[in-house]
């Protein structure tokens, strides 16, 4: 009998190559350390890393490398996807030898899709011909799996009138893709630096919090909502269920410019 799997998303940490580097005001480097020494404090054990996007805000190879410096203490194997912050070919170049970048893995009853929902130079985000095929390849080899996708924008609406402008363009062609494989058991982004866990037409949807700065939920114009720095853990059993919940710092006086209009 298949164990239960442990995976941990960490999204949005926006990081630069130096080490005073900041988003909104909050230095996103000593979140994204309290956020892995909290992994660390609460999984004992964890069978891959999602890293799904806007790893790093300046897009500079060394953020990437500081990236994978800063989780390499979980000690787990980790696939990572862009945002629209990053530098495909920055993060290919610190990727090198590695499987970071690897779009499809196996893990005992359950396949991982990873996809880049990212449109260069925009902030909106679109599956692209090339993502589609990979998904629907990947769902037609593995009808006997669980399966889970995750990308970087929201295909879904989250109620916020700001932020729905810039998800996925092409989130009705996206739908409709998967809507005949019914061995799908959630799709789960960034982007939105906020919790979210949702139906829609039969899928489950959820999104984690940036390890640094939070978006204020269901506001019609840009907002910073005061929660901690997060990450979310997913336990995918054998038998197709998911259990999930989302870790926070509580307690930390983090500098954060509330004044700002954007990002």
């Amino acid at each position: 009998m298949e164990r239960a799997l442990s995976l941990v998303q960490i999204t949005d940490p926006h990081l630069h190559a130096k080490a005073d580097g900041t988003l909104l005001g909050m230095n996103t480097e000593d979140s994204l350390k309290l956020i892995v020494e909290r992994v660390q404090e609460e999984v004992d054990h964890i069978d891959l890393i999602l890293a799904t996007g806007d790893i790093a805000q300046d897009s500079s190879v060394g953020a990437y490398e500081n990236f994978v410096s800063f989780v390499a203490p979980l000690n787990a194997p980790m696939r990572w996807i862009p945002g629209n912050h990053d530098n495909r070919d920055n993060m290919a170049t610190v990727a090198k030898g590695t499987d970071y970048a690897q779009t499809v893995t196996e893990l005992g009853d359950w396949v991982i899709v990873m996809l880049d929902s990212v449109v260069a130079r925009k902030v909106y985000g679109n599956l692209a011909q090339d993502q589609l095929d990979i998904l629907k390849t990947a769902l037609d080899q593995h009808h006997d799996k669980h399966i889970l996708i995750a990308f970087h924008h929201h295909p879904i609406s989250m109620g916020s009138q700001w932020i729905d402008k810039i998800g996925v363009k092409n989130s009705e062609e996206f739908q409709q893709l998967i809507a005949p494989y019914k061995n799908i058991r959630a799709i789960v982004c960034g982007h939105v630096h906020q919790a979210s866990d949702v139906m829609f037409n039969g899928f489950r949807y959820i999104s984690t919090p940036s390890t640094c700065v939070q978006f204020l939920p269901k506001s019609k114009d840009f907002g910073i909502d005061s929660s901690g720095p997060g990450y979310r853990c997913l336990t995918l059993h054998p038998n197709g269920d998911i259990e999930t919940s989302i870790s926070r710092i509580e307690g930390v006086d983090f500098k954060i410019d509330y004044t700002q209009q954007g990002y």
